[in-house]
Parts: C-alpha cells; structure tokens; sequence
C-alpha cells in the first residue's frame, strides 16, 4: 500500500538537479542531435584510425606479422 501523502512530503524535498549541458544555439534552436551525431562521428573516426595504426605496428612487427592475412 502506497502512502501518497508521504510520497508527496518526501519529493516536495527534492532538489532540482542542475543543468549540466545546454545544446540550444545563439539562437535557442536544440542542437543536441547534431551535437551527439559529430561526436559519433568523431569518436568512430577516432576508432578507425586506432585499428589502422594498429594493423600497421602489427604487419611491421616481424614478431606479429604472421597475425595478418595477406589477400
């Protein structure tokens, strides 16, 4: 059983949490999708370019160069 008037004294309590991020421009237009979609980008990028640096030390590790398939 659900006290509600004790759910009401105990979240009149609460305090607002503060806002961390505001995605809106100069113009008050919500850029957040936009925001999130180059971050992907940027962190898919980032990711691309690790396995590609890695896949070069390996190929040019006369230890590891065996791990690699030559097509």
């Amino acid at each position: 059983m659900v006290d509600n008037e004790q759910v009401k004294r105990e979240t009149a309590g609460y305090k607002k949490l503060p806002q961390i991020i505001d995605f809106r421009d100069e113009d008050g237009n919500d850029r957040m999708q936009e925001e999130i979609q180059a971050n992907y980008n940027r962190i898919k990028q980032e990711v691309k370019q690790i396995v590609e640096d890695e896949m070069e030390r390996i190929k040019n590790n006369p230890e590891l160069s065996h791990l690699i398939l030559n097509e």
